[in-house]
């Protein structure tokens, strides 16, 4: 009669933990960690410095109105701390697997800070956003016991909404100052464009070649010689007018001078 018990919770909780990752996935909390961009260049010291300053922020002994315990493995957060503290490699993503036996079931001998730390909402959903939870569901209590009631899987999603958003509004702003895009850099031409495009005797060669128009550029010389021969032919006409305004006000000055001399007979 037990047995049939026990299968039943089995598939219930199964059920539950898939229900869940489809919610975690659609509320941003599931799948690879966040990795870096391909070609960008990381500072590493600034990053650990950044993402430890921004967990001891967040982090706090008691829970506000609310919240819950988020569980996490001792050994994740070790090798977390071993990465903001002592330079040692990324921890991966956010696991809870040895939790579990095999039955799918609670260990009975797992204890606080030797098996398990628990973190706020905000912390544990920055943890989320760096490195992923690989598809594990969280486990969230009211208290520091694992074994206590658990929350249910709706309140979890509600408890995570808004450290979620912000978490990932907080990691944003971080990676724009520990990451670097290098400069573009100028592309070299080839003889080809050269030739095609930047060759001034080009369309010349293309109308000889075809037949076409040649459009061939006039020589800096050639436009200073038209230049000159223009200007030597508005020196002419000028001259010409000055003539011929000199003779005018010639025969205008004897005229008058005539007239006056008429007057005075």
């Amino acid at each position: 009669m037990m047995e049939p018990q026990r299968r039943r919770h089995s598939v219930d909780m199964e059920q539950d933990r898939e229900d869940m990752e489809i919610e975690m996935a659609e509320l941003g909390l599931s799948g690879a960690p966040n990795q870096h961009s391909t070609g960008v260049r990381v500072d590493m010291e600034l990053r650990r410095r950044l993402e430890r300053d921004l967990v001891l922020k967040h982090d706090s002994t008691t829970l506000k109105y609310k919240e819950a315990w988020f569980f996490i493995e001792t050994s994740w957060m070790e090798m977390w701390m071993n990465f903001v503290l002592h330079d040692g490699p990324l921890p991966g993503p956010i696991s809870n697997q040895s939790f579990y036996s095999t039955s799918n079931d609670f260990r009975k001998d797992l204890q606080v800070t030797k098996h398990y730390r628990c973190v706020n909402p905000r912390v544990y959903a920055i943890y989320a956003e760096l490195y992923g939870t690989g598809g594990a569901v969280p486990i969230a209590r009211y208290t520091l016991d694992l074994y206590a009631t658990p929350i249910l899987r709706d309140d979890v999603i509600e408890i995570l909404k808004l450290p979620e958003l912000s978490a990932r509004v907080a990691v944003s702003e971080m990676r724009e100052k520990y990451e670097e895009w290098p400069e573009d850099e100028p592309e070299s031409e080839s003889w080809w464009y050269r030739c095609c495009c930047r060759c001034d005797r080009l369309p010349t060669v293309l109308g000889r070649l075809f037949g076409g128009p040649t459009y061939a550029v006039v020589s800096t010389d050639d436009k200073k010689k038209k230049k000159s021969k223009k200007g030597k032919k508005k020196g002419k006409k000028r001259n010409k007018d000055d003539d011929t305004d000199s003779d005018s006000s010639d025969t205008e000055t004897e005229e008058t001078g005539l007239l006056a001399a008429r007057d005075d007979d």
